[in-house]
């Protein structure tokens, strides 16, 4: 991989990798443990993203109580993962506020790491005798947070669009094509550093990232906060194509998405224990089960497809990669924290 875009080099990784490396895993407590505890503390807070539609919360609630026998109150709002760790950031030291986080990447995930607020748990130890595939759910890209949290998805990056503004056969091949004069102010993107560019980094380097960014902003795209905010802008016409994912796609139904041709940025979506969540063995059992046996009732409600589970966005991946595609994905800390610093250059330019 080509780094080359020279205030992002440095030593972008020393501070996170020192840090894990001070990181113990926590101690095992038994699944049953775990259980009695939660049958002891009641309720949940749950400040996770994705799955976002209502409906789905209140049926991830009922089968949860249901299959545990608890009655515990799940207040669930979905929030930005990026605000929700700015807050916990701002409030560290402080008493918890949130019991289970999500859907952030690697990057958010490495935020929170690098001061302690996660730290690495023993899922599989605790509870792999009740959880068939609970294995799978732990990240096994980046070593270094591995256990930190869990994976529930994979954010596939893509083209959305509106069917009844513009006919499949019209449509951008590339993220490079919406760069052109045909597409000026045609076309939404995330207003959070024009989210995913930082992966295209890992195909064309950190300067050419930069540059696309530029040619992005030259373009005049409606900027909207959020891949969800850009789903919902294409679904009500206020442009006709726009950069979204797989599952954001899959909550509106006048929007459809394909992946481009030649590359897919994708990361893997986390929830996540804080260290001081308020209520920490119903926060550990939740989050086991969800990335496990509760992704069948969340897809039956909404898209939330990982890799492997079979979902619709398996066959997409497939296709890509016989198309000769390449998967953008991180790979280490070193991709994480620079994907970031990239975010932050990003983000500096479109204050100019």
């Amino acid at each position: 991989m080509s780094r080359s875009y020279a205030s992002i080099r440095g030593a972008v990784a020393v501070s996170a990798l020192a840090l894990a490396a001070l990181s113990v895993p926590a101690a095992a407590e038994t699944f049953e443990e775990i259980l009695e505890g939660a049958k002891n503390e009641g309720q949940l807070f749950v400040l996770v993203s994705s799955p976002g539609k209502p409906e789905t919360h209140t049926a991830v609630a009922k089968a949860f109580n249901e299959r545990f026998g608890l009655n515990t109150r799940i207040e669930w709002t979905a929030t930005s993962p990026v605000q929700t760790g700015s807050k916990l950031i701002a409030e560290q030291g402080g008493a918890g506020f949130a019991d289970v986080v999500g859907s952030g990447g690697n990057q958010e995930i490495s935020v929170l790491f690098d001061r302690d607020i996660l730290k690495p748990y023993p899922w599989v130890e605790t509870f792999g005798g009740e959880l068939e595939g609970i294995g799978d759910a732990v990240d096994p890209v980046i070593d270094d947070i591995k256990g930190a949290g869990l994976v529930i998805a994979h954010n596939a990056y893509g083209l959305g669009w509106n069917p009844d503004l513009i006919s499949e056969d019209e449509l951008p091949k590339s993220y490079a094509d919406l760069m052109t004069p045909e597409w000026k102010g045609r076309f939404a993107v995330n207003a959070f550093s024009l989210n995913p560019v930082d992966y295209y980094s890992f195909a064309i380097g950190d300067d050419k990232a930069i540059e696309m960014a530029e040619g992005i902003l030259a373009n005049e795209p409606i900027l909207e906060r959020g891949t969800g905010a850009v789903t919902r802008a294409i679904s009500v016409g206020q442009a006709p194509v726009g950069i979204s994912s797989f599952h954001q796609a899959g909550r509106v139904d006048n929007v459809n998405f394909k992946l481009f041709e030649d590359y897919l940025p994708m990361g893997s979506l986390h929830i996540y224990v804080p260290e001081n969540a308020p209520n920490p063995n119903t926060a550990r059992l939740f989050a086991a089960w969800l990335a496990t046996e509760g992704l069948k009732v969340v897809n039956e409600n909404e898209p939330l497809p990982r890799i492997g589970a079979g979902t619709a966005l398996d066959g997409m991946v497939e296709a890509f990669n016989a198309g000769g595609g390449e998967i953008l994905s991180e790979r280490s800390l070193e991709d994480t924290a620079n994907a970031r610093a990239l975010r932050k250059a990003i983000a500096e330019k479109m204050t100019q």
